[in-house]
C-alpha cells in the first residue's frame, strides 16, 4: 500500500434504531485469508434497514452494515493465493455473520474473505459488479444446497426437461436464481410483475407469469403440463404474504416425485401448516463463508469469474445510482424500506 492513504469514511450505525452517521474509522488490516478492498461502489440490500431497525444479526455497536461491495484490492493477507493488489473485484462482505464492522460494506475500505471474492472483467463497471455478491450467494445456497442441484455442472442439459420455479424473479436474488438455474439446464418458470417479464426472458427464463393474477398457479401448472415438464424444485425469493403458499401449490400440482423441494428466503409462515409432500428449506447466504465454504469458493473464485468474462452471467437486476456516496447511505435504506421493485440501489464511493 502507498505511504499516503486516504481516510476510511464509513456510514456507522451507533446503536439500535439510530440513523447512520458518516464518521472516520481506522483502515482495517487483512488477516491471513482476507483481502482489503478500496470500495468504488456499494449495493444495498433490504435486510440492512431491518438490521438497523431491529438489530437482526448485529453483535455489538457501533457497527457498519452492508454486504455488497466492488472495488480494487489494496492489500492481501499472507495466505491469499488467488488475488493480487490491483485486481478489480466484487465480494460478499461478512459483517452480517461475523459481527466485525471491518467487514461491513458501507465504508471506503472493507475486508473480504478470499473465498467469497470474485474478479470482475474490465467491461463490468464497479456499480454493476456490486450487485452480484449477496444475491448470487443466496441463490447458490438455495439451488445447490437446499434444492440439491449438483455442481460443478457436468452438463448444461438435464436428462429430460426439468422445471424450476422462481417466485419473485425480478428481485436481485430472483434474477440471480433465474440465471443460475437456466445455465444449469433447467426450464425456469418465473413469476414477477408483467413489466419485468421481457427482462427475465433475456436472463434465461423459459416462461413468465404475473403473480398478481388470481389464477397464476393454474396458469403455471397448465403451461408446464402442456410442455410435458414437471416442476419438482422451487425457490420463493419473496417470503411474504401468500408467496410461499402459492409456490407450494405449484409444486404440489406440477411435481413428478413424491417429495418436491421448496427453498425460502424467510421462514415458512407460522400461521400456515407446512404442506405434506414438499420439503421446505430456509436459505442462508452466509453459509457460503461457513459450512458451505467449498461452494462459496467455487462460486466466487471460479464459476462467476468465468461466467462474467464470457457473459453467461450478467450483473442483475438493473441498477439505480443514488447520488451522495456514503453520505446517502441513510437515504438508500429509507428508500428500501419504502419499497423498491426490479432494481438495485447503488452508491459510488469517490
Amino acid at each position: 500500500m502507498s505511504d499516503k492513504q486516504e481516510l476510511n469514511y464509513a456510514a456507522v450505525l451507533p446503536e439500535k434504531g439510530a440513523h447512520l452517521k458518516t464518521l472516520v474509522r481506522a483502515i482495517p488490516v487483512p488477516g491471513p485469508d482476507e483481502i482489503l478492498v478500496r470500495n468504488h461502489a456499494i449495493a444495498a440490500n433490504p435486510v440492512e434497514w431491518k438490521m438497523q431497525t431491529w438489530s437482526f444479526f448485529i453483535q455489538s455497536y457501533p457497527t457498519v452494515l452492508g454486504s455488497d461491495v466492488s472495488g480494487i484490492i489494496t492489500q492481501i493477507g499472507s495466505s491469499v493465493t488467488k488475488f493480487k493488489v490491483g485486481d478489480r473485484v466484487t465480494g460478499f462482505a461478512g459483517v452480517i455473520y461475523n459481527g466485525n464492522a471491518d467487514h461491513g460494506a458501507w465504508q471506503t475500505y472493507t475486508l473480504l474473505k478470499e473465498i467469497v471474492t470474485c474478479k470482475i472483467p474490465d467491461f463490468v463497471s464497479f456499480e454493476e459488479g456490486s450487485v452480484i455478491p449477496m444475491a448470487f450467494a443466496t441463490s447458490a445456497i438455495a439451488l445447490f444446497v437446499d434444492l440439491g442441484i449438483p455442481y460443478p455442472a457436468k452438463t448444461t442439459q438435464q436428462p429430460k426437461p426439468s422445471g424450476l420455479l422462481v417466485w419473485g424473479a425480478a428481485s436481485a436474488v430472483g434474477t440471480a436464481a433465474v440465471q443460475l438455474a437456466s445455465n444449469f439446464g433447467y426450464k425456469v418458470y418465473a413469476t414477477a410483475s408483467a413489466k419485468h417479464h421481457e427482462y427475465l426472458k433475456s436472463l434465461g427464463a423459459f416462461k413468465t407469469f404475473d403473480y398478481h393474477d388470481s389464477d397464476v398457479v393454474q396458469q403455471i401448472v397448465a403451461s408446464a403440463k402442456s410442455s410435458s415438464i414437471q416442476i419438482d424444485l422451487g425457490f420463493d425469493t419473496v417470503g411474504a404474504g401468500d408467496a410461499p403458499k402459492l409456490a407450494a401449490e405449484v409444486l404440489l400440482a406440477a411435481r413428478s416425485t413424491d417429495k418436491a423441494k421448496l427453498a425460502l428466503v424467510l421462514p415458512w409462515p407460522g400461521k400456515e401448516p407446512q404442506p405434506e409432500g414438499i420439503e421446505i428449506f430456509q436459505t442462508n447466504a452466509t453459509r457460503t463463508s461457513n459450512d458451505k465454504s467449498e461452494l462459496g469458493s467455487w462460486l466466487f473464485n471460479d464459476y462467476l469469474k468465468v461466467a462474467l468474462e464470457n457473459k453467461t452471467i450478467v450483473p442483475s437486476p438493473k441498477i439505480e445510482i443514488v447520488e451522495g456516496g456514503l453520505n446517502a447511505a441513510q437515504k438508500v435504506l429509507d428508500l428500501l424500506k419504502a419499497g423498491v421493485s426490479g432494481k438495485k440501489l447503488v452508491v459510488k464511493v469517490e
